[in-house]
């Protein structure tokens, strides 16, 4: 591959960004999660500990809280060095402590973040480019890629406004992937790239907790690989070599600060709540819930079941809707009944799910796939219709194989892995898939670019039966 195309990729990645970029306004500090991160950043600057923040420990913006482990660490860690290097951020990180999560009179000052953010974006876009070609051996399949993936670039954009992990979680899955394929390319680097590829996978689980299923399965294909193959133990190894780097100190420290060996605690439990409370729905709620989780649903729901039909799936701005039920009253009973934190997963899995295993894990997971459609919908209507090609050519690489096969493999199945498991223990909101931008993009491309060398074949035997 010559020079020039890498970078025109980038030149091209980095203008239509920056075209598209300048018109956003930074978000207020107190719109989502973003204070769940910034409160920890705090803690860590002026406490030099990690906590669970100001939401989930209490406290003024005086008190040394203690010790936590509710979060993972990367990103909070991010945000504090910013705010170390960077006095405006640090005084709005401040202000919105001080005013408990409210930002009121705070400035909306990223610090860098942001500018980091917007980078790690472009280079996404740029590994779309690269992998694309890789997975075709042809540099056209990336041209094709790159323009289809840039079509999502306003969305993404909207993320790399806002103070939570998204971004860095996507930029560091998406390098993982591109490690990986890279690795089936490389005879004399194999082990070194699937190294990065396990470091990188292993930040992304210190950016998302979510990830760490991801790891665990690609840690058991790498190990039933080695298992298989001797060429692959040493890939294997590196592999598994690079996700323990980073994410083995980490649940060491939990284990000795903390007493738990363990990612995170209170995390998991107070997201599964809000997604078992979808599992109330009837029948007739299941049935129109396929329509309401359409791109731009609400108007297709309301034909079927009336105005206001699709409030139910909607967030905390309908105090009804399950969402809101789940992160309300539902959390709240739930934790009583449990007695705390200390034993509410298990309170949940054993009265939700194994108190009548056969209806309850059954109905959990046929609400599942409508949970399923709405995260698919990465763009609206753009995620769901590359879906299709992405599907078709999964299903296709899963049954031929080959090294071509194997490389979208790489690419394709962390995002649909990722997309069911959000959908199955979390409410599967669209930003949390959106890794399905790089399978999806080059799935498109090859569905595109593949047809080409088939019709110059055809033309080339029709032209020798004429002669």
């Amino acid at each position: 591959m010559r020079i020039a195309h890498p970078i025109l990729a980038g030149l091209l990645t980095l203008l239509v960004l920056a075209g598209l970029w300048r018109h956003h306004r930074p978000e207020p500090l107190d719109r989502y999660d973003q204070r769940f991160y910034l409160g920890i950043a705090y803690d860590l600057r002026h406490h030099h500990r990690f906590t669970d923040g100001f939401l989930f420990a209490g406290g003024d913006d005086s008190t040394e809280r203690p010790s936590g482990m509710r979060f993972t660490p990367l990103y909070p860690a991010l945000l504090a060095v910013a705010a170390q290097r960077d006095p405006g951020f640090a005084a709005a990180t401040d202000c919105l402590v001080a005013h408990r999560g409210v930002a009121a009179g705070c400035t909306r000052d990223g610090g860098h973040v942001r500018q980091v953010q917007f980078l790690m974006l472009a280079a996404t876009f740029w590994m779309i480019w690269w992998s694309a070609a890789a997975c075709s051996g042809r540099l056209r399949t990336g041209w094709i890629a790159l323009p289809i993936a840039l079509l999502t670039a306003p969305l993404l954009l909207l993320s790399v406004d806002y103070l939570m992990t998204e971004i860095v979680s996507l930029f560091l899955a998406t390098a993982a992937q591109t490690a990986a394929v890279q690795a089936t390319l490389s005879r004399r680097h194999q082990a070194a790239w699937a190294l990065v590829a396990g470091l990188a996978l292993g930040l992304a689980v210190l950016a998302r907790p979510a990830f760490m299923l991801l790891s665990v399965a690609a840690l058991a294909a790498s190990g039933v690989a080695a298992l298989l193959r001797p060429a692959a133990r040493r890939p294997a190894a590196a592999f598994w070599l690079g996700i323990a780097l980073p994410v083995g100190p980490w649940i060491l420290r939990n284990l000795l600060v903390m007493h738990r060996a363990s990612l995170t605690f209170g995390y998991a439990s107070h997201t599964f709540v809000q997604r078992l409370s979808f599992d109330a729905m009837d029948w007739h709620q299941y049935v129109l819930s396929f329509a309401c989780w359409l791109p731009d649903g609400n108007g297709i729901g309301s034909l079927f079941g009336g105005r206001h039909a699709c409030d139910v799936f909607g967030w905390d701005d309908h105090p009804d809707s399950f969402y809101a039920i789940g992160i309300g009253p539902m959390l709240a009973s739930t934790l009583r009944a449990a007695g705390g934190w200390e034993h509410h997963m298990r309170y949940l899995v054993h009265t939700y799910l194994l108190a009548d295993p056969l209806r309850q894990i059954g109905w959990h997971l046929m609400v599942t796939l409508p949970l399923a459609l709405r995260g698919l919908s990465v763009d609206h209507w753009w995620g769901l219709l590359l879906s299709i090609p992405c599907a078709a050519l999964t299903v296709r690489a899963l049954i031929q194989g080959g090294p071509a096969a194997t490389r979208f493999l790489l690419v394709s199945l962390p995002a649909w892995l990722m997309l069911a498991v959000n959908a199955a223990i979390a409410v599967d909101q669209t930003r949390y898939n959106l890794l399905l931008v790089v399978p999806f993009s080059i799935a498109a491309a090859l569905a595109i670019d593949a047809p080409r060398p088939q019709r110059r074949r055809f033309r080339s035997r029709r032209r020798r039966a004429r002669a």
